[in-house]
């Protein structure tokens, strides 16, 4: 066989097995890159924002702050619960400008749960609930709050109690913050343990900030405090503080 006939025939195999390749489904690149972006713009059309539904009539929300400065605006919601333990509780905040235009709401799809939400209230608790992730376009004046429904199943007679220590505040290049520890008191592993820190000054809210402790091991397994450092929005230095740390995983 000559040098050309074999050339000949080698492209004519290499072409049919490109024509069978094609046949059996083996995806291009660019058919791959398209299937991506058509499952990502899915996965994005699936998510869901928040909803309130059904208020929460045992949640009564006694106050909705706002406090801002160059590093950006936090939205603080005292809730009080008047009924039994609650578990998932969903928090829908709007904030407006003075005019009343609404420049921010917390509805939108794929936010982390713990800025829709409060993982547990205790019966007849209170607790502060912040949101420091605002992103507004003018200058916010006022939030409402409204309180839904819980979505958690019922909770244990003894909640997982977390510890706050130590905490003191300071200033340094980045802003205001509070620094402390906590402990773990129960037997239960704490994951993405919330710690909210807001200072009030004769009973107006100042400052607020917020941290994720990813995980908090029992404190008789590790045998020493978790530190935090929560960042603040606004100015706590002549304010009482109050921090706290609502348990996440219960049993």
């Amino acid at each position: 066989m000559g040098a050309r006939k074999a050339i000949i025939l080698l492209a004519a195999a290499s072409a049919t097995a490109l024509s069978l390749t094609g046949c059996f489904g083996v995806e291009t690149t660019p058919e791959k890159s398209a299937k991506a972006a058509a499952k990502a713009k899915n996965a994005v059309t699936a998510q869901k924002g928040l909803k309130i539904g059904a208020v929460n009539a045992k949640v009564k929300v006694e106050d909705a702050a706002i406090v801002q400065d160059p590093n950006g605006v936090a939205a603080v919601v005292r809730l009080k619960n008047t009924g039994s333990t609650q578990v998932t509780v969903p928090i829908a905040i709007t904030v407006s400008d003075a005019q009343g235009k609404k420049l921010y709401a917390n509805d939108t799809p794929g936010l982390d749960p713990s800025l829709t939400s409060v993982a547990v209230l205790k019966a007849g608790g209170e607790v502060d609930w912040v949101n420091n992730q605002i992103l507004v376009a003018g200058k916010a004046a006022k939030a409402a709050a409204e309180v839904g429904q819980a979505k958690g199943k019922g909770a244990p007679s003894a909640l997982p109690e977390i510890a706050i220590e130590g905490v003191t505040h300071g200033q340094d290049e980045d802003g205001f913050f509070a620094q402390g520890t906590l402990r773990n008191e129960s037997a239960v592993s704490q994951k993405r343990l919330v710690v909210t820190c807001v200072a009030r000054d004769g009973g107006k809210v100042v400052a607020a900030g917020r941290a994720v402790v990813e995980k908090l091991d029992p404190f008789a397994t590790v045998k020493k405090p978790t530190k935090f450092t929560v960042f603040f929005i606004g100015d706590p230095k002549s304010a009482k503080l109050d921090c706290s740390a609502p348990p996440t995983v219960l049993s």
